[in-house]
């Protein structure tokens, strides 16, 4: 066995649980401050041994977002009340789709998403169309 791999066996048991899928909301709030912790550690040297290690982690926190996403019943206006939530953005930071009037009608049912909506709304909060696509 190469003595890279010896190494990383040794010390997964440390590593293992920084990069794994949080479990629950509280488990992923803690990988996120952990992101933020990393992040300020690094303090822009794109030669840092951390990079891989917050790379893993984003990846973790990405793959419990698309789980929670996945998982919400209700559709487009669920999903996008929950993604505004996660991302702690106000409806006036929603311009993308309208004014504060709009959004709060899209959000209260007064109005469909278009596909416009659609689009901007992926885009801004990095997900599928299809997440607030109706079936």
């Amino acid at each position: 066995m190469n003595q890279l791999l010896e190494n990383a066996m040794q010390h997964w048991n440390m590593v293992a649980p920084a990069i794994d899928c949080p479990k629950n909301r509280q488990d992923y709030e803690t990988l996120l401050a952990n992101i933020q912790d990393a992040i300020e550690l690094v303090e822009n040297r794109t030669n840092s041994p951390l990079i891989g290690l917050i790379e893993a982690m984003a990846n973790a926190a990405e793959k419990y977002e698309k789980n929670k996403l996945e998982a919400l019943n209700g559709g487009a206006i669920v999903a996008l009340k929950y993604l505004i939530k996660l991302h702690r953005v106000r409806q006036s930071e929603l311009k993308e789709i309208g004014s504060q009037g709009v959004v709060s009608e899209l959000l209260n049912g007064k109005r469909a998403l278009t596909l416009r909506h659609v689009r901007e709304l992926a885009k801004k909060f990095d997900v599928s169309p299809n997440v607030f696509v109706e079936e």
